[in-house]
Protein backbone atom coordinates (compact mmCIF):
# COMPACT_ATOMS: atom_id res chain seq x y z
CA UNK A 1 0.00 0.00 0.00
CA UNK A 2 1.16 3.66 -0.56
CA UNK A 3 -0.56 6.22 0.86
CA UNK A 4 1.02 9.83 0.51
CA UNK A 5 1.77 11.52 3.93
CA UNK A 6 -0.95 14.11 3.05
CA UNK A 7 -3.52 12.24 2.13
CA UNK A 8 -6.16 12.30 5.06
CA UNK A 9 -7.83 8.95 5.97
CA UNK A 10 -10.60 8.63 8.56
CA UNK A 11 -10.30 6.49 11.55
CA UNK A 12 -12.51 3.01 10.53
CA UNK A 13 -11.43 3.26 6.38
CA UNK A 14 -10.64 0.00 5.31
CA UNK A 15 -8.27 -0.06 2.90
CA UNK A 16 -6.47 -3.05 0.98
CA UNK A 17 -2.48 -3.16 1.07
CA UNK A 18 -2.65 -3.04 -2.29
CA UNK A 19 -4.24 0.06 -2.87
CA UNK A 20 -2.74 3.52 -3.58
CA UNK A 21 -3.47 7.08 -2.87
CA UNK A 22 -2.10 10.40 -4.07
CA UNK A 23 -1.68 13.50 -2.36
CA UNK A 24 -4.48 15.22 -0.51
CA UNK A 25 -6.93 12.36 -1.34
CA UNK A 26 -9.73 12.62 1.66
CA UNK A 27 -10.95 9.55 2.38
CA UNK A 28 -14.06 9.20 4.98
CA UNK A 29 -14.01 6.81 8.06
CA UNK A 30 -16.66 4.42 6.59
CA UNK A 31 -15.28 3.44 3.09
CA UNK A 32 -13.67 0.55 1.80
CA UNK A 33 -11.76 0.35 -0.53
CA UNK A 34 -11.01 -3.46 -2.26
CA UNK A 35 -7.46 -4.28 -3.92
CA UNK A 36 -5.53 -2.77 -6.65
CA UNK A 37 -7.82 0.49 -6.70
CA UNK A 38 -6.21 3.87 -7.55
CA UNK A 39 -7.20 7.20 -6.05
CA UNK A 40 -5.64 10.09 -7.49
CA UNK A 41 -4.60 13.58 -5.91
CA UNK A 42 -7.66 15.84 -4.09
CA UNK A 43 -9.97 12.58 -4.90
CA UNK A 44 -12.61 12.78 -2.06
CA UNK A 45 -14.65 9.45 -1.12
CA UNK A 46 -17.23 9.56 1.41
CA UNK A 47 -20.18 7.92 3.03
CA UNK A 48 -20.77 4.04 4.02
CA UNK A 49 -18.86 3.76 0.38
CA UNK A 50 -17.28 0.68 -1.33
CA UNK A 51 -15.08 1.16 -4.06
CA UNK A 52 -14.42 -2.65 -5.77
CA UNK A 53 -11.03 -4.31 -7.23
CA UNK A 54 -8.41 -2.30 -9.70
CA UNK A 55 -10.48 1.12 -9.63
CA UNK A 56 -9.18 4.02 -10.89
CA UNK A 57 -10.44 7.40 -9.05
CA UNK A 58 -8.51 10.26 -10.96
CA UNK A 59 -7.41 13.54 -9.64
CA UNK A 60 -10.51 15.70 -7.97
CA UNK A 61 -13.58 13.10 -8.79
CA UNK A 62 -15.90 13.18 -5.47
CA UNK A 63 -17.82 9.94 -4.67
CA UNK A 64 -20.24 9.33 -1.68
CA UNK A 65 -20.74 13.29 -0.73
CA UNK A 66 -24.22 14.30 0.41
CA UNK A 67 -26.96 14.33 -2.42
CA UNK A 68 -28.41 17.35 -3.42
CA UNK A 69 -31.40 16.43 -1.89
CA UNK A 70 -33.79 18.77 -0.37
CA UNK A 71 -35.38 15.75 1.70
CA UNK A 72 -32.03 14.29 2.43
CA UNK A 73 -31.79 13.19 6.63
CA UNK A 74 -28.13 12.65 6.99
CA UNK A 75 -29.13 8.57 6.53
CA UNK A 76 -26.21 6.62 6.63
CA UNK A 77 -25.63 5.48 2.85
CA UNK A 78 -23.03 5.50 0.54
CA UNK A 79 -21.88 4.22 -2.98
CA UNK A 80 -21.82 0.69 -3.96
CA UNK A 81 -18.78 0.61 -6.91
CA UNK A 82 -17.98 -2.62 -8.85
CA UNK A 83 -14.74 -3.67 -10.12
CA UNK A 84 -12.17 -2.29 -12.55
CA UNK A 85 -14.38 1.27 -12.80
CA UNK A 86 -13.03 4.47 -14.00
CA UNK A 87 -13.82 7.74 -12.98
CA UNK A 88 -12.20 11.07 -14.66
CA UNK A 89 -11.59 14.17 -12.79
CA UNK A 90 -14.00 16.15 -11.17
CA UNK A 91 -16.77 13.51 -11.82
CA UNK A 92 -18.85 13.63 -9.23
CA UNK A 93 -21.50 10.19 -7.43
CA UNK A 94 -23.58 11.31 -4.84
CA UNK A 95 -24.53 8.89 -2.06
CA UNK A 96 -28.22 7.80 -2.32
CA UNK A 97 -31.39 8.72 0.04
CA UNK A 98 -33.45 6.84 3.14
CA UNK A 99 -32.16 3.20 3.00
CA UNK A 100 -31.18 2.98 -0.68
CA UNK A 101 -27.70 3.03 -2.41
CA UNK A 102 -26.18 4.72 -5.22
CA UNK A 103 -24.18 1.56 -7.12
CA UNK A 104 -21.96 1.89 -9.97
CA UNK A 105 -21.86 -1.38 -12.06
CA UNK A 106 -18.37 -3.15 -13.14
CA UNK A 107 -16.04 -1.71 -15.68
CA UNK A 108 -17.54 1.34 -16.30
CA UNK A 109 -16.30 4.29 -17.46
CA UNK A 110 -17.03 7.71 -16.66
CA UNK A 111 -15.18 10.74 -18.14
CA UNK A 112 -14.40 14.14 -16.94
CA UNK A 113 -18.09 16.28 -15.07
CA UNK A 114 -19.78 13.18 -15.94
CA UNK A 115 -22.35 13.24 -12.69
CA UNK A 116 -24.38 10.46 -10.80
CA UNK A 117 -27.32 11.71 -8.34
CA UNK A 118 -28.34 10.07 -5.70
CA UNK A 119 -29.92 6.49 -5.72
CA UNK A 120 -29.32 6.01 -9.26
CA UNK A 121 -28.61 2.46 -10.78
CA UNK A 122 -25.85 2.04 -13.15
CA UNK A 123 -25.33 -1.77 -15.11
CA UNK A 124 -21.91 -3.22 -16.06
CA UNK A 125 -20.13 -1.26 -19.01
CA UNK A 126 -21.78 1.43 -19.03
CA UNK A 127 -19.87 4.46 -20.51
CA UNK A 128 -20.70 8.31 -19.89
CA UNK A 129 -18.83 11.51 -22.08
CA UNK A 130 -17.42 14.57 -20.78
CA UNK A 131 -20.24 16.28 -18.99
CA UNK A 132 -23.45 13.51 -19.00
CA UNK A 133 -25.58 14.22 -16.31
CA UNK A 134 -28.13 12.28 -14.55
CA UNK A 135 -30.47 13.33 -12.08
CA UNK A 136 -31.71 11.40 -8.89
CA UNK A 137 -33.27 7.31 -9.37
CA UNK A 138 -32.46 7.08 -12.68
CA UNK A 139 -31.59 3.38 -14.36
CA UNK A 140 -29.20 2.76 -16.14
CA UNK A 141 -28.89 -0.89 -18.16
CA UNK A 142 -25.82 -2.69 -19.02
CA UNK A 143 -23.36 -1.44 -21.89
CA UNK A 144 -25.32 1.96 -22.35
CA UNK A 145 -23.30 4.91 -24.09
CA UNK A 146 -24.12 8.15 -23.06
CA UNK A 147 -22.49 10.13 -25.20
CA UNK A 148 -21.45 14.20 -23.90
CA UNK A 149 -23.60 16.54 -22.56
CA UNK A 150 -26.52 14.91 -22.55
CA UNK A 151 -29.02 15.58 -19.32
CA UNK A 152 -31.24 12.59 -17.94
CA UNK A 153 -34.48 13.71 -15.99
CA UNK A 154 -35.03 11.70 -12.64
CA UNK A 155 -36.57 8.67 -12.56
CA UNK A 156 -35.99 7.68 -16.09
CA UNK A 157 -35.00 4.32 -17.65
CA UNK A 158 -32.52 3.59 -20.10
CA UNK A 159 -32.69 0.66 -21.62
CA UNK A 160 -29.67 -1.93 -22.17
CA UNK A 161 -27.13 -0.81 -25.11
CA UNK A 162 -28.78 2.13 -25.97
CA UNK A 163 -26.39 4.96 -27.02
CA UNK A 164 -27.72 8.28 -26.56
CA UNK A 165 -26.82 11.31 -29.09
CA UNK A 166 -24.45 14.17 -27.67
CA UNK A 167 -25.60 17.69 -26.21
CA UNK A 168 -29.65 16.17 -25.58
CA UNK A 169 -31.45 15.16 -22.95
CA UNK A 170 -34.25 13.01 -22.02
CA UNK A 171 -37.52 13.13 -19.78
CA UNK A 172 -38.66 9.89 -21.27
CA UNK A 173 -37.52 6.22 -20.96
CA UNK A 174 -35.16 5.26 -23.86
CA UNK A 175 -35.97 1.37 -25.19
CA UNK A 176 -32.81 -1.15 -25.06
CA UNK A 177 -30.58 -1.81 -27.80
CA UNK A 178 -31.83 1.59 -29.67
CA UNK A 179 -30.05 4.74 -31.02
CA UNK A 180 -30.76 8.12 -30.38
CA UNK A 181 -30.62 11.12 -31.36
CA UNK A 182 -32.76 14.58 -32.84
CA UNK A 183 -33.81 17.05 -30.82
CA UNK A 184 -36.27 16.42 -29.25
CA UNK A 185 -34.40 12.87 -28.49
CA UNK A 186 -36.02 10.00 -30.58
CA UNK A 187 -35.16 6.60 -31.46
CA UNK A 188 -32.93 6.90 -34.64
CA UNK A 189 -32.11 3.00 -35.19
CA UNK A 190 -30.55 -0.04 -33.26
CA UNK A 191 -27.23 -0.13 -31.90
CA UNK A 192 -25.91 -2.92 -34.06
CA UNK A 193 -22.26 -2.50 -33.47
CA UNK A 194 -22.90 -2.48 -29.48
CA UNK A 195 -24.94 -5.47 -30.00
CA UNK A 196 -22.31 -7.16 -32.45
CA UNK A 197 -19.41 -5.96 -29.66
CA UNK A 198 -22.25 -7.97 -27.00
CA UNK A 199 -21.79 -10.83 -29.30
CA UNK A 200 -25.59 -11.00 -29.83
CA UNK A 201 -26.20 -13.02 -32.77
CA UNK A 202 -27.84 -11.98 -35.96
CA UNK A 203 -30.65 -13.93 -35.53
CA UNK A 204 -31.42 -12.32 -32.45
CA UNK A 205 -30.56 -8.96 -33.68
CA UNK A 206 -32.92 -9.46 -36.90
CA UNK A 207 -35.90 -10.64 -34.40
CA UNK A 208 -35.13 -6.89 -32.40
CA UNK A 209 -35.56 -5.53 -36.26
CA UNK A 210 -38.75 -6.33 -36.11
CA UNK A 211 -39.78 -6.04 -32.72
CA UNK A 212 -38.79 -2.44 -33.55
CA UNK A 213 -40.42 -1.77 -36.89
CA UNK A 214 -44.01 -3.47 -35.32
CA UNK A 215 -43.52 -0.83 -32.19
CA UNK A 216 -42.34 2.29 -34.73
CA UNK A 217 -43.19 2.16 -38.44
CA UNK A 218 -46.75 -0.83 -38.40
CA UNK A 219 -49.04 2.39 -37.08
CA UNK A 220 -50.18 0.32 -34.74
CA UNK A 221 -50.43 1.89 -31.23
CA UNK A 222 -47.77 0.82 -28.84
CA UNK A 223 -50.65 -1.84 -27.23
CA UNK A 224 -51.57 -3.41 -30.40
CA UNK A 225 -47.70 -3.48 -31.13
CA UNK A 226 -46.45 -5.41 -28.26
CA UNK A 227 -49.35 -8.03 -28.71
CA UNK A 228 -48.42 -8.78 -32.48
CA UNK A 229 -44.96 -8.82 -31.37
CA UNK A 230 -46.07 -11.47 -28.71
CA UNK A 231 -47.50 -13.69 -31.77
CA UNK A 232 -45.24 -13.02 -34.34
CA UNK A 233 -42.45 -13.16 -33.16
CA UNK A 234 -40.04 -15.77 -31.41
CA UNK A 235 -39.92 -14.96 -27.28
CA UNK A 236 -36.58 -14.56 -27.16
CA UNK A 237 -34.76 -13.07 -24.09
CA UNK A 238 -34.42 -9.58 -25.63
CA UNK A 239 -37.85 -9.71 -27.33
CA UNK A 240 -39.48 -10.18 -23.89
CA UNK A 241 -36.98 -7.80 -22.61
CA UNK A 242 -38.38 -4.88 -25.60
CA UNK A 243 -42.64 -6.15 -24.44
CA UNK A 244 -41.33 -5.94 -20.48
CA UNK A 245 -39.60 -2.53 -20.93
CA UNK A 246 -42.64 -0.64 -22.81
CA UNK A 247 -45.01 -2.22 -20.52
CA UNK A 248 -43.73 -0.94 -17.39
CA UNK A 249 -42.44 2.86 -18.39
CA UNK A 250 -44.10 5.27 -16.24
CA UNK A 251 -42.52 8.06 -17.66
CA UNK A 252 -43.67 7.11 -21.57
CA UNK A 253 -40.82 5.70 -23.99
CA UNK A 254 -39.51 8.32 -26.27
CA UNK A 255 -41.18 7.75 -30.10
CA UNK A 256 -38.96 7.16 -33.33
CA UNK A 257 -37.80 10.19 -35.90
CA UNK A 258 -40.22 9.71 -38.56
CA UNK A 259 -39.70 11.38 -41.82
CA UNK A 260 -41.71 13.69 -44.20
CA UNK A 261 -43.26 10.30 -45.63
CA UNK A 262 -44.51 8.72 -42.57
CA UNK A 263 -41.33 6.74 -42.29
CA UNK A 264 -38.97 6.10 -39.69
CA UNK A 265 -35.22 8.04 -40.18
CA UNK A 266 -33.35 5.29 -38.77
CA UNK A 267 -30.84 2.76 -39.64
CA UNK A 268 -33.26 -0.31 -38.45
CA UNK A 269 -32.68 -2.16 -41.72
CA UNK A 270 -28.84 -1.82 -42.09
CA UNK A 271 -26.42 -4.59 -41.43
Amino acid sequence: MSIHPTAIIGDGAKIDDSVDIAPYAVIGPNVVIKAGTKIGAHAIIDGHTTIGEDCRIFPGASIGLEPQDLGYKDEPTGVIMGDRVTVREYATIHRGTGDRFTRVGDDCFLMNYSHIAHDCQIGNGAIFANGATLAGHVVVGERVVIAGSVVVHQFVRIGRYAMISGATGTRMDIPPFTMCDKRPLAVTGLNLVGLRRGKVGPEIRNTIKQAYKLIYRSGLNTTQALAKIEEEIEQSPEIKEIVEFFRSTKRGVIRGAFTADGGIASSVDDE
